[in-house]
Order: structure tokens, then C-alpha cells, then sequence
């Protein structure tokens, strides 16, 4: 609620610390990198319909939500084999999606 500017929308607030009490809350106009290069690329893939666009059981993802195998066995063959199940397990969906 201390982030809400009254014109609509949120911005960042330069000190979390700071009681309201001891005066009005300092907001920074600025969107930092991560917005767009991480979350909205978690909320994408969270939210996409494509079974085969990166397959949880095959992929986890790092901080920065890029995308590392999962490599059973140790292997890239584990990593192509995964995907290939998870292909062959949604193709007509993957197939209905690209109008196929």
C-alpha cells in the first residue's frame, strides 16, 4: 500500500525502514532489470499452454530463472530422452497450438 502512487500503478520505495508515522514515504521512479528479464519470463512459462516449452521434470531453473537441464544419469541422452517423452506424451495439444 506504500508503494501505490496516487495516479495509478506502484514504485519502488527508496527506505523500507521508514515509519509512515515520521512522514511521507520517499518513492524512486525507477523498474529495475529483473522485472522484465526474470519475473515476467517465471510468469510466462508458469502461465504458457505449451507442454513441451521447457518441461518442468526436465528443466529447473536458476535465480535468474535461466533455464539447466536435468540430466538423468549424467547424461545428455537422460536430458533428450525426458523431452522426448514430454513431446510425445502432449502432441496433439502441441499439434492443435500450431494449427497442425
Amino acid at each position: 500500500r506504500h508503494a501505490r502512487v496516487d495516479t495509478g500503478g506502484y514504485a519502488s520505495v527508496d527506505n523500507v525502514t521508514q515509519a509512515p508515522e515520521k512522514g511521507p514515504i520517499k518513492r524512486i521512479d525507477k523498474m529495475e532489470s529483473f522485472w522484465l528479464g526474470e519475473t515476467l519470463k517465471y510468469l510466462y512459462l508458469l502461465f504458457s499452454d505449451d507442454p513441451s516449452l521447457l518441461p518442468a521434470e526436465c528443466f529447473v531453473f536458476n535465480t535468474e530463472a535461466h533455464p539447466l537441464p536435468v540430466m538423468p544419469g549424467g547424461t545428455s541422452e537422460g536430458l533428450r530422452r525426458c523431452v522426448e517423452r514430454v513431446v510425445s506424451e502432449n502432441v496433439e495439444a502441441i499439434a492443435a497450438q500450431h494449427g497442425l
